[in-house]
């Protein structure tokens, strides 16, 4: 799909701290089950339909990290930001691009533009001779799990007890995902 939109390198003076107000619905979630034997870990990760929908809203910011890698992309209209991309650098000895946020206004989705703007991480990564794009959803985002997976991103860990001890049955399980050079 031909990109109508034009991408450019947001400035961190005037969109720092910008709220970018995330929104979506589920109506699957990832399930997981986890079992222990006595040599053997087993891990099963399967796409279920949730009891009711889930609705997902939350807000994020952009440059909320002080790590001199931070670079961000987006779709200005009319003064206004539409789309954004942040990302920046592991401090590790193979470093990888991490995608802080990637974030569409509902109004515009569905037209390439997350495709677009992954591009420009994508791209970012290569030409820094990183290894890696890695970045986390939750098992609940049915939605970006299967952009990521189109994308090419490939699960690489979870984290099944980041906010509760019961995080798999709420189907608030990050998951890891990566996609590899």
């Amino acid at each position: 799909m031909k990109q109508k939109h034009k991408i450019q390198l947001l400035k961190d003076e005037k969109w720092q701290n910008y709220e970018a107000v995330f929104s979506s619905f589920a109506d699957y979630g990832y399930g997981m089950e986890i079992i222990h034997k006595q040599d053997s870990i087993y891990v099963m990760i399967k796409k279920v339909r949730l009891k009711e929908r889930k609705v997902i809203k939350y807000t994020e910011k952009f440059w909320t990290s002080n790590n001199p890698s931070v670079k961000a992309w987006g779709i200005i209209e009319n003064d206004r930001l539409i789309a954004g991309i942040e990302t920046k650098i592991d401090n590790d000895k193979n470093p990888r691009l991490y995608v802080h946020l990637l974030w569409v206004n509902e109004e515009y989705r569905r037209q390439g533009i997350a495709s677009a703007l992954m591009d420009k991480a994508k791209a970012r990564a290569k030409k820094e001779n990183l290894r890696a794009v890695h970045l986390h959803t939750w098992s609940c985002n049915e939605h970006a799990i299967a952009f990521y997976l189109s994308e090419g991103f490939k699960l690489i860990g979870f984290d099944s007890s980041r906010f509760s001890n019961e995080d798999i049955e709420k189907y608030n399980v990050p998951l890891l995902l990566e996609y590899r050079f």
